[in-house]
């Protein structure tokens, strides 16, 4: 059984406005009815109040108000007393009741008969007319009972609830026409990026979107996702351009590697022994062609774990570079190493930044001879490596830090070219830089990272 579709976004905002909307509308439409209710039943109090006398008071002679003597007469004596003849009659003290002919009598209960203030209330004609009720105490014991007709009162509030339906239902409508035109104008940018995201899962292409303007929760939502896929744009070019330099660079030690192969193959598929000197020579070879290619595929997985995002930790500088130093002192027994770096801290990946001060130091062991010195200088935000070899003409200073690159003089030496742009990599991620400085007293190499200390 497959489940009901669900309304879309625009859909229940909108709904939801309209049911607020009409809430709201009715709320506003049943205060107006009341009030007007309430103030339309104090006109006809007022108007029946006005028309009576007040109790145990005897109005003037020329005022044509109704009176016992009246009441019980075939018909009132003043034409200006019409007004009342649908409810007007007399309590009589003594039991018993009058009233002008063609009068419509309320009915009345004992209780009526005791009033002794003027008292208003709900009631009914003997016909079943709805009408307002006034008890007025007359003379002694008398009470005048006055009653006007309901039903203009109840036509008019019955018309005023048609209207105000009406007005609430179109209120409604309107209101959820209204959402859904500014719902659809508030939601077109994630529809726009839902279909943008749509587009790249089937594709796999990824696009930029089209930029979201405003600073409200769909603005940031949309620079936001632009942000996301940049940031994939920039990881998957750096990713396909590692992939083809790693390509590129491999493809000359395997190709060193399997020619090495096939001589000692063919030899044997010959049988015509290599002389020993010329076969001991091929199996150095071999070898150090395995170790720069297992330093080379180390150096590629150890670059491509330092694409992802570092830990942010504070790291004390200090020890970073004495461990790095411990270990090159491990490779290159036959070098000197002097270090000054006083206690420091820098926010960061601890074991990247090792990685970091070793490819330095490993680069300048490589380009500076035996016996040689080097140096390692630190202070709060900045470290140096300095090395006592050949140096780094300025031309290739900059391209010294790209992957792969090497200077035309060192390709006959170890190494893959990978360790001084892991080294900018890595400072760059912890938002500092790097660069080639000229050494203090010339020659040799000195390399500068700068580094946001805290």
């Amino acid at each position: 059984m497959s489940r009901p579709r669900r309304l879309s976004l625009r859909a229940r905002v909108a709904l939801s406005t309209a049911c607020i909307a009409a809430v709201a509308i009715a709320g506003i439409s049943t205060i107006a009815w009341v009030t007007t209710r309430d103030r339309l039943h104090t006109q006809l109090d007022q108007a029946l109040l006005e028309l009576v006398p007040p109790a145990n008071v005897s109005p003037p002679p020329d005022v044509p108000v109704p009176n016992a003597e009246w009441l019980c007469r075939a018909a009132p004596p003043d034409p200006g007393i019409q007004r009342f003849l649908e409810g007007i009659q007399l309590l009589r003290a003594g039991g018993g009741s009058c009233a002008p002919s063609g009068v419509d009598p309320v009915e009345t209960s004992a209780q009526d008969r005791t009033v002794r203030a003027t008292t208003l209330r709900d009631g009914r004609t003997r016909s079943g007319k709805s009408v307002r009720v006034l008890l007025q105490p007359v003379g002694e014991g008398n009470v005048l009972v006055a009653s006007r007709n309901l039903a203009e009162i109840e036509n008019t509030l019955a018309g005023l609830r048609e209207v105000l339906v009406v007005v609430s239902l179109l209120g409604g409508a309107l209101a959820a026409a209204a959402s859904l035109l500014a719902t659809r104008r508030a939601v077109a940018p994630m529809t726009r990026l839902t279909a943008t995201a749509e587009e790249i899962a089937r594709t796999e292409d990824l696009q930029l979107p089209d930029a979201v303007s405003g600073r409200d929760e769909v603005g940031r939502l949309g620079r936001a996702f632009a942000s996301m896929i940049a940031a994939l744009q920039e990881s998957r070019r750096r990713q396909h351009e590692l992939v083809t330099d790693a390509a590129h660079e491999l493809r000359t030690p395997l190709t060193s590697l399997r020619t090495n192969i096939d001589l000692l193959a063919r030899s044997e598929q010959t049988g015509r022994p290599i002389p020993a000197e010329q076969r001991a020579k091929i199996i150095d070879r071999l070898q150090a062609q395995a170790g720069e290619f297992t330093d080379l595929v180390t150096e590629l997985v150890v670059l491509a774990r330092d694409e992802r995002e570092l830990a942010r930790e504070q790291v004390a500088v200090d020890t970073v570079i004495d461990r790095a130093a411990r270990r090159a002192r491990s490779r290159a027994p036959d070098h000197h190493f002097d270090i000054h770096c006083p206690p420091w801290t820098v926010v960061g990946d601890a074991a990247a930044l090792e990685r970091t001060v070793l490819n330095l130091l490993d680069n300048a062991i490589k380009f500076s001879p035996a016996g040689s010195t080097v140096r390692v200088r630190s202070e709060p935000g900045w470290i140096t490596v300095v090395d006592e070899g050949p140096g780094l003409p300025d031309e290739h200073r900059t391209p010294a830090f790209q992957r792969f690159w090497r200077a035309p003089g060192a390709r006959a030496l170890p190494g893959s070219g990978l360790g001084l742009a892991m080294v900018a990599d890595t400072v760059t991620a912890h938002g500092g830089a790097v660069r080639f400085e000229d050494p203090p007293g010339g020659g040799g190499a000195c390399v500068r990272i700068e580094l946001p200390h805290t």
